[in-house]
């Protein structure tokens, strides 16, 4: 059954990783536009991050010379380099095409996901019956790009700070570490690795670090200033990016009455 775009906002709203988001809610995008198949591709400039083809052939399968030459040369890439959508309702006669290969495709659009003046995607859709797409559902498509376009560039956006965090936390002199808001402990760096008090890949719940900063949650590492780890001879400092994660890093404490 199809869902409305309300209820597609509140799919993709449900995943915070836009890979994830992609994946769940693609089939549900095809469905609302009346398409057979197609793609999402999300972009950080010229460089493809993420996609998804929804087909029994994956973009595995694709090799990448195919993509490149389709965002180059094909409807993706008139509509990327136009940041307006495109419309082929017959294949064989529209010279933007190329073909990736099977399924047959007859009739195709591709529209851009645009966000902060930036084209961040590309929805596109597939049917097998020649003149299935009209310019009205050029516009449906368009109007559902314009909607998710934001959630997508929040998720990516959320990608590039941590990983931003995780490439400094590596490089860090003082036991560090990352942790997302869902608990996530991102990156350990060598020095608090060392310490054996958190652990990369698990949840903060299941690493000492709540023991030690005397927390229950993530959420709560918002103090200024050092704080006392329990047992060992550490201050902790906390830098919360909000929406994103936190940033511990441990400093050897100053012995009372030291300056």
């Amino acid at each position: 059954m199809s869902l409305t775009l309300g209820e597609l906002l509140e799919v993709i709203k449900q995943h915070s990783d836009a890979q994830t988001m992609a994946v769940k809610v693609l089939p549900s995008i095809l469905a609302y536009v009346g398409a057979e198949n197609g793609s999402l591709i999300l972009l950080a400039g010229d460089r493809v991050v993420h996609k998804v083809l929804a087909t029994k052939e994956t973009f595995a399968q694709v090799s990448e010379h195919k993509l490149q030459t389709v965002l180059a040369d094909g409807l993706a890439g008139w509509t990327l380099r136009h940041r307006q959508g495109g419309l082929a309702s017959n294949t064989e006669l529209d010279e933007r095409w190329v073909s990736l290969g099977p399924p047959a495709i007859a009739s195709a659009m591709v529209v851009p996901m645009m966000s902060r003046d930036t084209v961040i995607g590309l929805l596109s859709f597939h049917h097998a019956t020649r003149g299935q797409f009209r310019e009205r559902d050029l516009a449906k498509a368009a109007e559902l790009a314009h909607a998710i376009a934001p959630l997508f560039d929040i998720a990516m956006l959320t990608e590039s700070t941590i990983e931003s965090l995780i490439r400094l936390c590596r490089s860090a002199a003082n036991p560090s570490a990352v942790v997302d808001w869902q608990g996530n402990v991102k990156v350990v760096n060598d020095a608090m690795e060392r310490l054996d008090i958190a652990w990369e890949g698990v949840n903060f719940s299941h690493s000492l670090l709540p023991r030690e900063l005397n927390v229950v949650s993530i959420q709560q590492c918002e103090w200024e200033g050092p704080r006392k780890l329990s047992s060992l001879p550490f201050d902790a400092h906390v830098v919360p990016f909000r929406g994103f994660g936190v940033w511990v890093q441990l400093t050897t404490a100053v012995a009372a009455g030291n300056s």
